[in-house]
């Protein structure tokens, strides 16, 4: 038989009191939380599931942060280059208005009387080409590569600079004679193997040797007709103030010289500045800026990011208005080609007509100029279709983000049914077991006492 004591009975009492208590604190914390445990030891592997899960979440939530700005930049982008396509548009081509329509109007009319007016018309396009890509998303410039805090395009003296570098640096072609040694001209432009200026092969003209003695012959018998090409010559001996012309002879013995108009020189340090500008371009063209926006963003082993999982989120003004200079010498910028074109069209009066030459010169530009407006609208689509990337990785994103958010809220929210009624009954027992204590613990004499 055991005996029940009153400690006994009041230390057992207490302890159950206790529990009541933990347990309806316990599940008004559930109620109040919503969620199925609080810490890691309640629930190991539900814990560990949920983790992970969170983890995914805050990585997508992150990539679709990345992902709209990005897409939000590339829509401004094609909102600007859009504005560009419409000044350079050549099926509506508009005189005064596209580069296109004013270009053409200028090259069918002869005489061109307002020659003026469309030679400042294509001026002004060019430089709101230039003002569009010098637009800004936010803080950032949008068509500054990876360096969105500089101003892209700026204009010094008619020549267009991006990022501080000449857009028509290109590395200079040395002319070679037949045996292969570069050619050099003196002070004077004459053919001088002393001299400190190297010929350029762009924009030469060349001349066979009987073309040209039949020029000087038929200039010879009759003076009132065109005279022969100047041509290149070398030093005169004293007392020869022209020199003799400089023949040439390629690697299969044909002998021909070159005329000396549009022959172009350069010193050395002008030929290295020009190469170092041109590798300055090169680089700044294949700049990159890549971002995290769900694709896989993963290292190989060298520790290179493999680029193919991540989204290159530099946009280059170049890319879509040109570089460079052709094989002619010529830029294919827009903005510098349009220059070359004013320049013509500032040569020739109103009212006055083209020569051959400058009508010649200026037919040329405007085929390059479609050319180049070509290439604008081919890197245009592309941006289009790079843009409808993002967006329709941005829906993606969103999709996971929400499956994920339901997987874990499977894992860590209550039903809030069941926890309501636990937490009820739970209240029920711990004031149950409140009343048991008033007939447990009962005033005695003694409680009056004192």
């Amino acid at each position: 038989m055991i005996r029940a004591t009153t400690g006994g009975v009041l230390k057992s009492y207490r302890r159950n009191l206790m529990n009541s208590f933990i347990a309806r604190n316990k599940a008004q914390d559930t109620v109040l939380t919503q969620r199925n445990f609080n810490s890691y030891a309640e629930d190991p592997a539900a814990a560990a599931r949920a983790f992970k899960l969170r983890k995914a979440r805050m990585t997508v939530e992150s990539q679709y942060s990345v992902c709209t700005d990005t897409h939000k930049k590339f829509q401004t982008g094609w909102t600007s280059l859009e504005g560009i396509s419409k000044l350079i548009d050549t099926e509506n081509a508009e005189p005064m208005k596209t580069l296109a329509g004013t270009s053409l109007t200028m090259l069918n009319d002869p005489t061109a009387d307002a020659r003026e007016q469309l030679t400042k018309a294509l001026d002004q396009i060019s430089q709101t080409i230039i003002q569009n890509l010098n637009q800004k998303y936010g803080e950032n410039f949008i068509f500054s590569g990876a360096d969105g805090h500089n101003v892209p395009f700026e204009i010094k003296d008619d020549k267009l600079y991006y990022r501080g570098v000449p857009v028509d640096a290109a590395v200079p072609k040395i002319f070679a004679d037949g045996n292969g040694a570069s050619v050099k001209l003196n002070a004077n432009g004459q053919v001088d193997p002393a001299g400190d200026h190297f010929l350029l092969s762009t924009g030469l003209k060349t001349i066979s040797e009987s073309a040209y003695e039949q020029a000087v012959k038929n200039y010879q018998n009759d003076p009132t007709g065109s005279p022969p090409p100047d041509v290149l010559r070398d030093p005169p001996t004293p007392p020869d103030t022209i020199g003799d012309p400089h023949l040439f002879t390629d690697k299969d013995g044909n002998k021909y010289y070159i005329e000396k108009s549009g022959a172009q020189s350069m010193t050395q340090d002008e030929i290295d500045a020009a190469t170092k500008d041109a590798e300055k371009l090169k680089y700044l063209m294949n700049e990159k800026q890549f971002v995290d926006i769900g694709l896989g963003f993963q290292e190989n082993e060298n520790g290179q990011l493999i680029e193919s999982s991540a989204y290159n989120a530099a946009l280059n003004g170049l890319t879509f208005i040109g570089y460079g200079l052709d094989a002619d010498g010529d830029p294919k910028n827009i903005y510098s080609l349009v220059q070359k074109m004013k320049e013509i069209g500032a040569r020739v009066k109103d009212g006055e007509n083209w020569t051959k030459a400058d009508y010649d010169e200026f037919n040329g530009l405007v085929k390059k100029l479609e050319k180049a407006s070509s290439e604008f609208k081919t890197e245009f689509t592309n941006m289009s279709a790079g843009t409808q990337k993002l967006e329709n990785n941005v829906e993606l994103l969103e999709d996971n983000f929400y499956n994920l958010q339901e997987q874990y809220s499977d894992i860590e929210d209550v039903d809030m049914a069941d926890a309501i009624t636990s937490f009820v009954w739970a209240q029920y027992c711990y004031n149950a077991a409140l009343k048991v204590g008033n007939s447990i613990l009962s005033e005695s004499l003694m409680d009056y006492l004192k």
